[in-house]
């Protein structure tokens, strides 16, 4: 088996690279600076077909875990890392005769003003899910499970809120929040919040380069708990010595000024609309059987944080959102909009 990955210098695709080389496996890297990994890796990205092409001869499975986590992105990147690039990574595949394709997704595609308790992966969505971010995750999921057949198997993963450390996307923003009075919650933080470790992610992606009957669908990999989103940040805050996480607006009242300004919306639903996963699914065809407790993850965490320098050293670790300059090459290239 030879692995071309996609995402590796990513939070989530750092993970997965590790674990492959851990287990032996031939893994080639595609990413925008090839400085910036030790090993085979080639520089190109999603928005860029040519270079998926090249990267892609010669590899037997591909795992794209790139894509973009901040709800903030401006729609044009989003289309085209999420949607462009998997028509790109597809077109690739088939040309590289790849056996099969994991793309990495997350529970987002299904985000909605409403709870998702006990929400299974073929429960829809009415209408589109809410915002530009989750309008493509869903496109690009939609394309990959549409283009499985018996030349070109695909499937994908859909992490809940990944956590674990070496969390470079979720994590900062977190400990700014943490560092300036605790971590916002939507009122006093009682709703339901499904949570996927990244080891349990990893495990769950390895698995699914082989699983025999998996090809064709998607799948929910979350970690097997029920828990507020209070007691999940609380837990947190008290592991990287934070302040408790402190009480917010009502989910009514902070709604309908988050759509007005425009801001916060994505991140509202998230923390303040209830979340519990059905992954039986995955139990059945991925093996999937998450064994790292709560308290033992928050441990690896607080590590990590520790290694860095403390919460202000990973506070400052936030980046801005991508804007539209961030594939204005791309989108030259490929004749504009």
């Amino acid at each position: 088996m030879r692995v071309l990955l996609l995402g590796a210098t990513g939070f989530i695709g750092g993970a997965i690279a590790r674990r492959l080389i851990a287990d032996g496996v031939d893994v080639r890297v595609l990413c925008r600076d090839p400085s910036a990994w030790d090993g085979e890796a080639l520089r190109g990205d999603l928005g860029d077909p040519d270079s998926i092409a090249v990267a892609a001869e010669g590899c037997s499975h591909v795992i794209n875990a790139a894509g973009i986590v901040d709800p903030d992105a401006h729609p044009r990147a989003l289309r085209w890392t999420h949607v462009a690039g998997m028509e790109n990574l597809l077109n690739a595949c088939r040309h590289a005769e790849v056996e099969r394709l994991v793309h990495v997704s997350c529970t987002d595609v299904t985000l909605a003003n409403h709870d998702r308790v006990h929400w299974d992966e073929l429960k829809p969505v009415p209408g589109k899910p809410f915002g530009p971010r989750a309008q493509s995750l869903q496109l690009a999921e939609d394309l990959a499970l549409s283009a499985s057949s018996p030349e070109l198997a695909t499937l994908s993963l859909r992490g809940a809120w990944v956590w674990g450390p070496g969390d470079t996307s979720r994590l900062p923003q977190l400990c700014a929040e943490g560092l300036d009075g605790g971590i916002k919650l939507v009122g006093s933080g009682t709703t339901y919040l499904a949570t996927t470790y990244i080891d349990h992610l990893v495990e769950a992606t390895v698995t699914a380069l082989t699983a025999p009957e998996a090809p064709g669908r998607a799948y929910h990999v979350v970690d097997p708990v029920f828990q507020h989103a209070r007691d999940f940040f609380s837990a947190l805050s008290e592991a990287l010595g934070l302040p408790r996480p402190r009480d917010g607006s009502p989910f009514a009242l902070a709604w309908p000024i988050a759509r007005v300004r425009g801001q916060g919306a994505v991140e509202l639903l998230q923390r303040g609309k209830s979340t519990l996963f059905d992954f039986s699914q995955a139990c059945g065809k991925l093996s999937y059987d998450p064994q790292v407790e709560l308290e033992a993850g928050l441990a690896a965490v607080a590590a990590w944080v520790e290694e860095q320098g403390g919460p202000k050293a990973v506070a400052a670790m936030k980046r801005p959102p991508p804007g539209a300059d961030a594939v204005d090459a791309q989108v030259a290239a490929a004749g504009g909009d």
